[in-house]
């Protein structure tokens, strides 16, 4: 499926995105900062963001050169927080390489992310789209506020539906709401086109989410294997087993470790429950992109590059759901 996605895609949105230039701009950063960062959370990726990013701009009617600044702003502020949660996380390696805070230290990963997150906002202020400034900055709000509320339920192992999906909202769906609304905004259209690319980005984030938690309990992940469970994370697959056993989950508030209190029975019904509700929200998602195309001005909908990036957003949205346990 990722080869058919791939194909399907604008050869220059592609030579974008791998020609994507992630080095600090700052001529202050210190070499040895670009050079931690470039080894670790910068290295490889399918860089999804800023792909999704380049095809919602071709979809509102934009070129690519006009979008690298923010496919670039994106996939760095993604990057930022992937350097935060390896230190949070305890991990010892992404991608397949020592993680950030293995090959450098834990103070260097902190300060490396926060470097990245501070250039992106002086890059995209030099854009001159200040809403797209005050909307990023939001997003890293949102990380941060995320995050705090994953260590409070680990802290006290109050879980709820709830709190696992908020956690997932501001964590994973306000990064891709911002890939899907950056474009609508610099694009000049509609408050309610804006607000529709938003909540079509949002739905693809708690859908990817949710399928990720799913692969943690597959062992075809790069990342560590089952990392939640070794930092005691309850994620969605993890409630919904717990749901089926209230005993266990009684011992786990109790202060029992999880790793021993997880097995096998019952986790594929777990990871089944998970896949469907990520399945709604893709469905969700294809709604809210036919709604945008028809409220589209009409020459966007009849320019080219809007027509030929209809089939790879529509790809996109299948891969999402194609992410099986």
């Amino acid at each position: 499926m990722l080869t058919e996605l791939l194909t399907s895609i604008d050869p220059k949105i592609i030579e974008s995105i791998n020609e994507m230039d992630l080095g600090i701009e700052s001529e202050n950063c210190n070499r040895e900062v670009n050079q931690l960062l470039q080894k670790t959370v910068l290295v490889g990726g399918k860089r999804l963001r800023p792909m999704l990013t380049q095809l919602m701009g071709a979809f509102f009617g934009k070129n690519v050169d006009e979008l690298k600044p923010f496919a670039r702003a994106i996939e760095l502020v993604h990057a930022a927080s992937l350097a935060h949660d390896d230190v949070i996380d305890n991990a010892t390696s992404r991608r397949g390489v020592p993680s950030i805070n293995i090959a450098g230290s834990n103070k260097k990963a902190i300060l490396a992310g926060d470097y990245l997150l501070a250039d992106v906002i002086v890059s995209l202020t030099n854009t001159g789209h200040l809403r797209l400034v005050k909307e990023m900055s939001l997003v890293i709000q949102d990380l941060a506020e995320g995050e705090w509320i994953q260590s409070d339920a680990c802290e006290s192992r109050e879980y709820t539906k709830e709190t696992i999906q908020k956690i997932a909202k501001l964590k994973t769906a306000s990064v891709m709401s911002w890939c899907c609304l950056a474009p609508a905004c610099m694009s000049d259209l509609s408050d309610n086109i804006v607000e529709y690319a938003r909540s079509f980005g949002s739905h693809l984030g708690l859908a990817f989410q949710m399928m990720d938690d799913t692969l943690d309990f597959s062992g075809q992940s790069k990342k560590d294997h089952l990392l939640d469970l070794k930092n005691g994370v309850v994620n969605s697959v993890v409630y919904e087993w717990f749901s089926m056993k209230e005993e266990v989950f009684t011992k786990f508030k109790d202060g029992e470790d999880i790793l021993n209190l997880v097995g096998e029975e019952n986790l594929e019904n777990a990871v089944s429950v998970v896949q469907k509700q990520a399945f709604w929200h893709l469905e969700q998602a294809k709604n809210v992109l036919s709604i945008m195309k028809e409220e589209l001005p009409l020459e966007v909908q009849n320019s080219e590059v809007h027509k030929n990036s209809i089939r790879p957003i529509e790809l996109i949205i299948d891969y999402m759901g194609g992410r099986k346990f």
